[in-house]
């Protein structure tokens, strides 16, 4: 007679993964946390025309259709249905892997359907696969700010990326559009653009576009010479605006000799500690003065 089989419990490994995966949150992929793939048809998937990303590196999707070829396709990408076309599909990530397959004369890929936050999740899967350019990246990100409303630290909490980055990006959108493309292609860094986006002078930052995309520019230099880089402004001719620190003084002044007077004819006003304060600020302004 066999013995039955006794169920072991569950090991201490099994149920801590449990535990975890049950308050997994997956704010990307919609109610389900875990769907199933299926093929869909390579004609029936559109792009999305709201894809930070602008620009495909045809060599690297050269590199990548021949890698479909030799390995096969390793990871599904994201689809959503398309609300005008019930059979057809757009991308929400995978784009480089679908636009690779279609070079590899590929009919069909593997996909999985997504009902979540289809910007959400096409901005993290460039962030993480393929380095978005700067100013792709900050286009997807003030995309999601204005499409949930969300404010800076929601977006950093949400997408699990450091305020400051976000703060970069979003100052980075300051300069023009056609020179952020044109930096994305010369492969200037973010640092760099958030440096010119801080100068405020138009035809100084021009000028500092200008070398950006030559690549005379970095971090350093912006750094080291970014205040005496600013072009020299010639003197006014005319009389100068009075400034607020001087309508300060002319306005403090009388008050302070008063007080000094005071003090030398010993008032009782003044306690003895005042009156040395005042001594030392009339020996600092003689000092001064001359």
């Amino acid at each position: 007679m066999k013995r039955p089989f006794k169920q072991r419990p569950p090991s201490a490994f099994s149920q801590t993964h449990s535990e975890i995966m049950s308050q997994v949150d997956a704010p990307f992929l919609g109610e389900g946390k875990f769907r199933h793939s299926f093929e869909a048809a390579i004609d029936a998937i559109s792009p999305d025309p709201n894809q930070p990303r602008r620009s495909f590196d045809d060599a690297g999707l050269n590199d990548l259709a021949e890698s479909l070829k030799a390995q096969g396709q390793l990871q599904p990408i994201l689809l959503r249905q398309d609300p005008t076309h019930r059979d057809m599909w757009i991308v929400v990530a995978g784009e480089r892997r679908w636009r690779a397959a279609k070079l590899a004369g590929w009919t069909s890929i593997l996909a999985i359907p997504h009902e979540g936050n289809s910007a959400s999740a096409a901005l993290m899967e460039n962030l993480m696969r393929v380095d978005l350019s700067p100013g792709e990246e900050a286009r997807g990100i003030k995309n999601l700010l204005d499409h949930n409303n969300w404010s800076q630290r929601q977006a950093a909490k949400e997408l699990g990326m450091d305020q400051a980055r976000i703060s970069r990006a979003i100052r980075v959108l300051s300069l023009p559009d056609e020179f952020l493309d044109l930096a994305g292609k010369a492969a200037v860094p973010m640092n760099v653009l958030v440096g010119i986006a801080r100068v405020d002078d138009m035809a100084h930052r021009e000028g500092l576009m200008r070398k950006a995309l030559e690549g005379e520019l970095t971090v350093a230099s912006l750094n080291k010479n970014g205040a005496a880089a600013e072009p020299h402004m010639e003197k006014a001719t005319g009389p100068r605006p009075v400034s607020r620190r001087k309508l300060n003084i002319s306005k403090t002044a009388p008050k302070i000799i008063e007080m000094l007077s005071e003090a030398g004819n010993n008032n009782t006003e003044f306690s003895k500690a005042e009156i040395a304060a005042l001594r030392s600020l009339y020996e600092a302004l003689t000092k001064i003065v001359g």
